[in-house]
């Protein structure tokens, strides 16, 4: 396995989730991954936690980089962006599920910060497609730049990957 690869685009996969939200909030869609994160500990909404929210999701990005790369070497033996955006799908969908739980762990949910809802449903048909849409983004980062793994190389034949 690429652990360097897997971790670095990770992190990149999940800096592109970021940047696609903001998007989304300036278009006013309430997607708020990194604020649910930074207020996990009970902080106040605010600059503070997002920016803790923000490494915690980067640092989750970079985790979850390793398990996408594990995933291509030791249980598909294929790689690329295509395989990484399936695995974006099925991450979303069983994230989605966590995310609908957040009233029942979160201390601010739904008090302070508004419950998203399973797949952020809460926000509406374009919630759950943008949620799904940033996770395949994450997806095909990921596997685009871990790339193919080894079995895919014995497969090919020369000069094709």
């Amino acid at each position: 396995m690429r652990t360097g690869r897997a971790l670095g685009f990770g992190v990149l996969g999940a800096a592109a989730i970021s940047a696609a939200s903001a998007v989304l909030r300036a278009l006013g869609l309430p997607i708020q991954l990194e604020l649910l994160l930074g207020t996990l500990t009970g902080s106040p909404p605010g600059t503070p936690a997002f920016l803790v929210g923000l490494g915690i999701h980067l640092a989750v990005g970079g985790a979850f980089g390793l398990l996408y790369g594990w995933l291509f070497e030791r249980v598909w033996d294929h790689g690329g962006a295509s395989t990484g955006m399936i695995l974006g799908v099925i991450h979303a969908a069983l994230i989605g599920m966590l995310v609908g739980l957040t009233p029942q762990f979160h201390p601010l949910v739904p008090k302070v910060i508004p419950d998203p809802g399973p797949y952020f449903a809460n926000a509406g048909v374009a919630g759950v497609l943008a949620f799904f849409a940033i996770h395949v983004l994450y997806g095909a980062i990921v596997g685009a730049g871990y790339g193919h793994v080894a079995a895919e190389r014995e497969w090919a034949p020369a000069g094709r990957l």
